[in-house]
């Protein structure tokens, strides 16, 4: 599992290259279980059904903040 630090903008895993997946940014880590992420396109995250806290584990980097 890659690092996912705060700023970075991530997607769920396996939709890195299709056009539609919701995208978000990493606010903070929240515990070692749960990251706090604020969704950038809400109307396709809903459709997802993804809250504000996600497990890392579902998680893929889209692009880094530190590049």
């Amino acid at each position: 599992m890659t690092l996912i630090e705060p700023g970075d903008i991530v997607t769920l895993k396996g939709l890195k290259n299709s056009k539609e997946k919701p995208l978000g940014i990493l606010k903070r880590k929240w515990s070692h279980s749960s990251y706090e992420i604020i969704w950038l396109n809400e109307k396709i995250s809903s459709r997802f059904a993804l809250g504000l806290y996600v497990d890392p584990k579902k998680l893929e980097v889209v692009s880094r903040a530190n590049q």
